[in-house]
C-alpha cells in the first residue's frame, strides 16, 4: 500500500508550480516605477482592457519575481484622483496569480464593478505566513510581503484604496482568514472556499492530518517542511502529551485557533464532504440556491475534502460558541474548482456589499 502522504500528492499537488517564478504571456513587459521599501515591480504586462500583471521584487519572497495579478474596474488608470475598493482573491497549494482567471468567470463576474481584484502569486507551500526557517525567520516572508509590502505597492501606484475584503480556497481560505484575525480593521469581509483552517487537524477514523498537507507541501516545494511552522508535537509524530515543540506557532497560523479575532468581521466558510455528487450549478446560471447546503452530517471518500471538512465543522463549532456569526454552506462536492467558483458566485454580494458596490447596471 502506498504511505498516505504519497496520495495526497496525486489527489492534491499535482500538477503543481515549484519555488521558481511563473511566466505571464501578454504584451510586451513594460517598466514600472512602484516601490514599497526594497520591493518594487520591476515590470508591468497588460493583457487585453482590464487584466495587467505585475512582476514584483522582494528579499521577502525568496525569488527573483513574484507576480500580481490585478483585474482593474473600467475608467481605471494610475493617474486617476479616485481610488477603487480591493478585492483579494488567494489561490492555493500549487496554485498563482493565474488560477482565478483561468479556472473561473471572475472577469466577467466583476465587469462593471467598481472594484480592483488582486490576485498573488506565492508558492506551492506558502502557508501564507512568515516562515520559522528554524528560529532564525527570514525568506519566505509570505505574510510580510502581501499585506505589508504589496498592499502599499498597490496603494501608491495602481491607485488601490483601503477598503478590502479577502477570499480564498484551500491554503488561500487558510490565508485569507488568519490574515483577518492576524490584521482587524484591514479587510471588511472574508470568504474561505474548502479553507484549510486548522493546520492542527486530527482525523478521528484515519484519515489525513492537517500536518500531513503540510509535510506534503514540502516535497512540493523540494524543501523542509518544518521551515514552515516547525514541528507540531504532539498528538502529530510523538506520544508524548508534554512534547508540544513549535506548537504555537501552528496554532498562530491557525484560523481555528484563532478565530475570536474574527468577530465583527463577515464569514462566508463553504466546503464539500468528499462526495462528487456535481455542483449542479453552471456558469450563466442563475445565483447558486441555498438548497446545495445540505449540511452533510458525515464525509465520503475523496481524501482532500474529507479532511477539509473535519476541519470547518470544527470551525463552525468554535464561531457558534464565540457567538461570532458567519454565512455557512456545507454541501456535497469534492476539492476542485467547479465548486469553487460556484461559491465564489454565492459569495460575491457579501463580498461587495462590505466594500459598498452595488451591482452594475441592469443586472
Amino acid at each position: 500500500m502506498r504511505p498516505r502522504w504519497i496520495l495526497l500528492v496525486l489527489a492534491l499537488l499535482l500538477p503543481l508550480p515549484l519555488l521558481g517564478t511563473t511566466r505571464t504571456a501578454g504584451a510586451a513587459p513594460a517598466p514600472a516605477r512602484a516601490s514599497t521599501g526594497s520591493a518594487h515591480v520591476a515590470w508591468e504586462v497588460r493583457s487585453g482592457d482590464r487584466m495587467l500583471d505585475l512582476a514584483v521584487s522582494s528579499p521577502s519572497t525568496g525569488a527573483p519575481v513574484k507576480w500580481v495579478r490585478l483585474l482593474l474596474p473600467r475608467n481605471w488608470s494610475k493617474d486617476a484622483t479616485r481610488t477603487w475598493p480591493v478585492l483579494w482573491l488567494l489561490h492555493g497549494g500549487g496554485g498563482n496569480h493565474k488560477d482565478w482567471t483561468e479556472n473561473t468567470h471572475v472577469e466577467e463576474l466583476t465587469a462593471g464593478r467598481d472594484v480592483i481584484v488582486v490576485m498573488p502569486e506565492t508558492s506551492a507551500c506558502s502557508g501564507y505566513s512568515d516562515w520559522w526557517n528554524h528560529g532564525e525567520g527570514g525568506a519566505p516572508a509570505w505574510e510580510t510581503y502581501l499585506l505589508d509590502e504589496v498592499r502599499p505597492l498597490l496603494e501608491k501606484g495602481y491607485r488601490a484604496g483601503t477598503t478590502r475584503a479577502i477570499a480564498g480556497l484551500s491554503m488561500g481560505g487558510l490565508g485569507a482568514l488568519k490574515f483577518t484575525a492576524a490584521h482587524p480593521g484591514v479587510f471588511r469581509a472574508a470568504a474561505a472556499y474548502s479553507g484549510a483552517v486548522n493546520p492542527l487537524f486530527k482525523s478521528p477514523d484515519g484519515g489525513f492530518d492537517g500536518p500531513d498537507a503540510v509535510k506534503i507541501g514540502g516535497v512540493a516545494c523540494v524543501t523542509d517542511w518544518k521551515r514552515l511552522w516547525g514541528e507540531p508535537g504532539y498528538p502529530f509524530d510523538t506520544d508524548d502529551p508534554t512534547d508540544l515543540r513549535q506548537q504555537r506557532l501552528w496554532q498562530r497560523n491557525s484560523p481555528l485557533h484563532q478565530s475570536a479575532a474574527l468577530a465583527g468581521t463577515p464569514l462566508y466558510l463553504s466546503y464539500g464532504d468528499g462526495t462528487d455528487s456535481g455542483t449542479g450549478w453552471k456558469w450563466g446560471d442563475p445565483p447558486p440556491s441555498t438548497t446545495r447546503c445540505v449540511d452533510p452530517p458525515t464525509h465520503g471518500t475523496e481524501p482532500v475534502e474529507r479532511v477539509i471538512h473535519g476541519m470547518n465543522q470544527q470551525l463552525r463549532t468554535r464561531l457558534a460558541e464565540l457567538h461570532i456569526p458567519a454565512t455557512v454552506c456545507a454541501h456535497k462536492g469534492v476539492h476542485t474548482w467547479p465548486y469553487w467558483e460556484r461559491e465564489l458566485v454565492a459569495s460575491f454580494p457579501m463580498l461587495m456589499g462590505a466594500l459598498g458596490i452595488s451591482s452594475p447596471s441592469g443586472v
